[in-house]
């Protein structure tokens, strides 16, 4: 053999290796634009499966769950939260659920100021996600009057009221009113 011909042999791997980072890169390449050419309704439905997921896998079972499978599970809930907030940004409907069940998992594992921060925070990020604002407002409410804080508490039934008290409201919302009404009588 040749000194030429042992030359081309040993840089075989070399040329190889060079040819897989070119075909990774242009894979990533591609990956990168198809997720940025997702259009509304695809990216509506990427959130939903995310939101989904996290619902189902971990959060809904944390409730069945007791000691460290519990805590595990609550913490891949509160990853799967945070995810869906930090990758679907340009999705309210998705991001303002995400940020009330985030709360929920902080409530649960007793961090009662993060979940009152928290669904403080999904009326000033989504204020047009009016369902999750009457939820979060009273599962403030909630968490502090159990926690014996009722005049933090009173602040949030306060608010729940100012803002969905009316008479056009649906029975559901006029029911959670009542009961925040109630808690101020007490």
């Amino acid at each position: 053999m040749t000194n030429d011909a042992m030359t081309n042999a040993g840089d075989a791997p070399h040329r190889a290796l060079g040819i897989g980072h070119w075909a990774l890169g242009i894979a990533l390449f591609f990956t990168a634009c198809a997720t940025i050419k997702q259009t509304p309704a695809e990216r509506h439905a990427a959130a939903k499966a995310a939101f989904d997921t996290t619902t189902k896998d971990f959060h809904l079972p944390s409730a069945e769950a007791g000691g460290a499978e519990r805590q595990r599970l609550l913490k891949e809930a509160a990853r799967g939260y945070e995810q869906v907030l930090s990758k679907f940004k340009d999705q309210p409907f998705w991001c303002a659920q995400a940020l009330r069940s985030l709360a929920n998992v902080r409530a649960t594992q007793g961090r009662t100021s993060d979940a009152v921060k928290l669904y403080s925070d999904v009326a000033k990020r989504f204020p047009d996600q009016s369902w999750e604002v009457l939820q979060s407002w009273r599962s403030a409410g909630d968490v502090l009057w159990e926690a014996g804080n009722r005049e933090q508490a009173r602040g949030f039934y306060r608010l729940l009221i100012e803002r969905f008290d009316t008479s056009d409201a649906v029975q559901v919302v006029k029911t959670i009113v009542r009961g925040a009404k109630a808690r101020l009588a007490e």
